[in-house]
């Protein structure tokens, strides 16, 4: 794991004014949409916002994890030529504005194999890359791939594993066995996005890892407002906001604004992530 990314989860658990909870906070846009120089301006109104990690999307043209509105923002990227190689180039000139802030990307499998796998590796850590969520690679078929990263990189990209409800025993139980990073835990089963409920036995379920983990559980799909956040601030570490993030933006991006009016608008965008972790907070952007 990247010196990055342990500084950060662990200055993310602490209270301040900004985060009364002591609740981590990683947000997701998908990489190209609407284009790198948007994106690349987004992540560091993020960075400026609190957030604690930021989380890429690279679009790809068969999700399976990924609800409507994310796949809606894969196929606005794919439609502007969006691909592996600029999305490394879009983190290294991220990293140029910023060292401090852990980069994630989300990636299915199929693109990396497609790139060269020790290629994408090295260039990735090369373009201050600091982790891989992977959701359609299995933990445990996973091994061959981590042990190669391994081998080129030690321990510098963290492999961050996804848990849900209907994970087995044994399968949470080897994710107990010296994992570092995080661990990605959905907040329900099926894809990203939909409602805001969090359910009774989803918080049975996150209370139920932390007497088997000790790696830090951060909780995704479906998080969009403050009153979860709080729900779950006694369950878990820290959030993961991907959907209702990509929904603003996207809804402002339809609103074709002036350049100078809708970077403005961005900022009502970034006060919203800021607000999540405290006790109210603007829910609702509508096109003016």
């Amino acid at each position: 794991m990247s010196d990055r990314l342990e500084t950060a989860l662990a200055k993310a658990r602490l209270k301040t004014p900004e985060n009364p909870l002591g609740m981590g906070l990683i947000t997701y846009l998908m990489a190209g949409d609407p284009d790198s120089d948007t994106t690349l301006r987004r992540l560091t109104g993020l960075v400026k916002a609190g957030v604690d990690i930021l989380e890429l999307g690279v679009p790809f043209s068969d999700p399976i994890a990924d609800g409507p509105v994310i796949q809606s923002a894969g196929l606005r990227a794919l439609q502007q030529g969006m691909n592996l190689q600029k999305i490394l180039n879009l983190t290294t000139r991220f990293r140029k504005e910023n060292q401090t802030t852990p980069l994630l990307l989300m990636s299915y499998l199929n693109p990396l194999i497609h790139y060269g796998y020790d290629r994408f590796l090295t260039e990735a850590y090369a373009a201050g890359v600091d982790g891989l969520i992977l959701p359609d690679l299995p933990w445990r078929e996973s091994t061959p791939f981590r042990q190669r990263a391994y081998e080129l990189l030690q321990d510098r990209l963290a492999f961050i594993p996804m848990i849900a409800q209907t994970s087995r025993p044994d399968h949470i139980h080897g994710l107990a066995q010296g994992q570092k990073g995080f661990i990605y835990v959905l907040s329900r089963n099926g894809i990203t996005g939909g409602d805001a409920e969090i359910p009774p036995q989803t918080r049975q379920f996150i209370d139920s890892l932390q007497t088997t983990l000790s790696t830090p559980c951060y909780v995704g799909f479906g998080i969009q407002s403050p009153t979860q956040v709080h729900t779950l601030s006694q369950a878990c570490q820290g959030v993961i906001v991907g959907s209702a993030l990509v929904q603003k933006f996207a809804e402002l991006d339809a609103c074709a604004l002036p350049a100078h009016e809708s970077v403005h608008r961005e900022q009502d965008i970034y006060t919203w992530i800021g607000s999540l972790r405290k006790t109210s907070v603007r829910e609702e952007l509508a096109c003016e």
